[in-house]
């Protein structure tokens, strides 16, 4: 009995010892029920957002750590294997003059530290004034060339064939966007690499006539006016193009010394490449191939007539834009010719930062269409997408009308910011997805296939390593970050495991069949309406074609009939002529005769 009031006496110690007070807290790894907390780490600060932070900070890929370093920029041409789902971001530096010592990348070349600024007039917060790392696919130094450039960026998704794909330069004003995009005639940037690189595979298969094409968004087989439209526009944006043959020879002979693009020989299959060129001027999209017209030519002698703008639509989830001048390409040259003419039209002007700035967004449209002799239509696209300058007021001091493109251009690169933003979170969230604004800007519209996921993102980063533009580079790094960190999720399909799942699949086996009997039907119904229109244009041009032969033959043996009636009807006016003529003379000789008798008998008459 001492024994067991002992053991109580015990435990009331040890319950008086653990029990929590405001004097002694509990511990904090035992809960109300006395039990050891789960041993997990909570990141207290993530859902903690500064007064004043815009979204584009609440998710930036920022780190002190060494885990976040991926590969090296020898090893970043095989990042598109880690993830195929997941964003590609590449950093370039500009080649500069005075490199701030407030950028500096690590050893392994893909992620970059950015310490505080140098500069003393800076206005950086306190966040900016610790030092940061960003890490990318690839970090290019400012002695990288533009092969490199290509080789590690572009070439693997084009050398896929079947993925689209939209490419996004993005930096301050003058940070190298449109020479990293476009390049100069000796030093080619990525998409004169890119058209070279898609002929040069091609080369083999490439249909000589514009017969299909897409409209609306669906591929759609040419009649005879409309192939014989296409032509004409084609050769009428080509003569527009004369004078501009040495910088395409000059950029072809640079391309192929660096580069050794190989032909891929399909078999039974036929190659249709179409290119646009179009540009968002102050949220107003305009196509930059409009082939110029007589009328059109007249009126820019008296005065220039405003640019129409077009409408951006979708059909079936797939966007275009209405009216919009696609152009059928048979070579390299032809599309370094029509880029070239395209880019006299974008509008470009003079700011404090950069005296030749592009004050729209410019994106050019590659569209590769494959017909394989079974019926099945493939079509790839590729966007490469020149983003204007962000750009701050208190460094460019723009006023009037370029203070009204600063904005538009700002707004949508803030459109854009919160779509990859949106895009970001939905990777986080493990319920209802979050929105992505696409809508909202006519930038998002026509980017939106990769925004959404349907299409492969590849970004690149020029930023301008110098303290003067250190808080813009800020910005483009979180923007950059952001964008890093995406991974668009797949449509998962639902799997259904009842008992009567068999039933299901012979029904859905049927569906598909029925599906494919269909497709089969109208493949069959088009290739014999191409095969019939096919046959009626050689049987006119051969009707044509005897019709002139025999037209010719009929204008000659009228000829020699029409020569030989001259020669006749020659001949009876001479005879009649010579008739005519003795005729004459001889009533002339009588007349004389006559006339001197006369004379006789009158003298003999004035002599009596």
């Amino acid at each position: 009995m001492s024994n067991s009031l002992s053991e109580q006496s015990s435990l009331g110690s040890v319950c008086e010892e653990v029990r929590p007070s405001f004097l002694r807290a509990r511990d904090p790894s035992v809960d109300r029920c006395f039990r050891p907390r789960p041993d997990r780490q909570v990141r207290l600060f993530d859902e903690i957002q500064e007064e004043g932070q815009t979204d584009y900070n609440s998710d930036a890929d920022v780190s002190s750590s060494s885990e976040d370093v991926s590969t090296a920029l020898s090893e970043a041409s095989n990042d598109t294997t880690t993830d195929s789902n997941a964003a590609l971001v590449y950093l370039r530096l500009k080649p500069v003059t005075n490199i701030s010592t407030s950028y500096t990348i690590t050893p392994k070349g893909n992620v970059l530290t950015v310490g505080p600024s140098n500069d003393a007039s800076s206005t950086s917060n306190n966040k900016n004034k610790m030092e940061q790392h960003y890490s990318f696919s690839a970090v290019f130094e400012s002695n990288v060339k533009q092969d490199e450039v290509y080789r590690i960026c572009i070439a693997p998704r084009i050398e896929n064939q079947t993925d689209s794909f939209t490419v996004l330069t993005y930096g301050t004003s003058g940070s190298g966007k449109t020479f990293t995009l476009l390049g100069t005639p000796n030093h080619p940037g990525i998409v004169p690499r890119a058209v070279e690189n898609i002929f040069r595979m091609n080369a083999s298969n490439i249909y000589p006539q514009p017969a299909l094409k897409l409209e609306k968004g669906t591929a759609c087989i040419l009649d005879d006016d409309a192939l014989a439209r296409e032509e004409h526009m084609r050769q009428t944006l080509l003569e527009s193009c004369v004078g501009m043959n040495a910088d395409h020879e000059l950029l072809e002979k640079t391309i192929k010394a660096e580069h050794d693009f190989q032909t891929i020989v399909q078999d039974e299959v036929s190659v249709f490449i179409w290119i646009s060129f179009v540009e968002i001027y102050n949220e107003l999209v305009f196509d930059l191939l409009s082939p110029p017209s007589q009328h059109s030519k007249l009126s820019q002698q008296m005065a220039p007539q405003p640019r129409k703008s077009l409408k951006v639509a979708t059909n079936d989830g797939k966007v275009f834009i209405q009216g919009l001048t696609s152009v059928y390409v048979k070579s390299c040259s032809e599309s370094l010719k029509l880029l070239h003419w395209g880019l006299q039209h974008v509008s470009y002007a003079s700011t404090s930062i950069n005296s030749n700035s592009s004050r729209s967004h410019c994106i050019f449209f590659i569209d590769v269409i494959k017909y394989y002799s079974s019926g099945v239509v493939v079509d790839t696209s590729y966007k490469f997408c020149d983003l204007a300058g962000s750009e701050r007021l208190s460094k460019t001091r723009n006023i009037g009308s370029r203070l009204t493109e600063a904005k538009g251009i700002n707004t949508s690169l803030m459109t854009l910011g919160r779509c990859l933003d949106a895009a970001n979170n939905n990777k986080k969230l493990k319920t209802k997805s979050q929105v992505i604004p696409v809508r909202e800007s006519k930038l998002t519209m026509l980017l939106q296939a990769a925004l959404l996921g349907k299409e492969k993102l590849t970004m690149i980063v020029n930023v301008t390593p110098t303290d003067l533009f250190y808080e813009e580079n800020m910005n483009v790094l979180r923007f950059s970050a952001i964008a890093k960190n995406i991974t668009f999720k797949q449509p998962v399909k639902p799997v259904n495991k009842s008992r009567y799942s068999f039933v299901v699949e012979k029904a859905k086996s049927a569906a598909e069949e029925i599906i494919f009997l269909r497709s089969e039907v109208e493949r069959l119904t088009s290739e014999m309406q191409y095969r019939l229109l096919e046959q009626e244009r050689l049987l006119r041009q051969e009707l044509v074609g005897s019709f002139e032969q025999k037209l010719a033959e009929k204008q000659k043996d009228y000829e020699l009939t029409l020569k030989r009636e001259l020669q006749i009807q020659q001949r009876i006016h001479d005879t009649q002529i010579e008739s005519l003529k003795r005729q004459y003379e001889n009533k002339i000789e009588d007349l004389r005769e006559q006339y001197e008798e006369e004379e006789i008998e009158r003298k003999r008459r004035t002599l009596e």
